[in-house]
């Protein structure tokens, strides 16, 4: 997926209301992902951009500097291996290589 077509995705899905914050998130998954937040929250690390900051962005801007680098580079190796369990693979994908995008760093070249 191009980021071009991210951006239509997202263009098309965008929100005419503010978002509302996910509720009842089951998946074991889903929990390791908060609580490694919350860890990185409290590290005493500065964010890149402040909070309040990212949050004030437009839909489409607060995507592409929060998210779309890492998801574009995990769907791209994600189409190279094509696991039999593509969803966990994103989700591995994601946990493994979060720190080398939360730093503000240049996204990897290969792997």
């Amino acid at each position: 997926m191009t980021t071009e077509e991210m951006r239509k995705l997202i263009e098309r899905t965008e929100p005419t209301t503010p978002a509302q914050p996910l509720t009842n998130v089951g998946s074991e998954t889903a929990h390791r992902i908060l609580a490694m937040n919350k860890d990185s929250d409290i590290s005493g690390v500065p964010p890149k951009k402040s909070r309040v900051e990212v949050q004030s962005l437009p839909t489409r801007q607060y995507l592409d500097q929060t998210v779309v680098p890492i998801l574009l580079q995990a769907l791209s190796n994600l189409a190279k291996e094509r696991p039999a369990d593509p969803i966990s693979f994103l989700a591995g994908y994601l946990l493994r290589n979060k720190s080398q995008y939360d730093n503000g760093e240049s996204p990897p070249t290969s792997q």
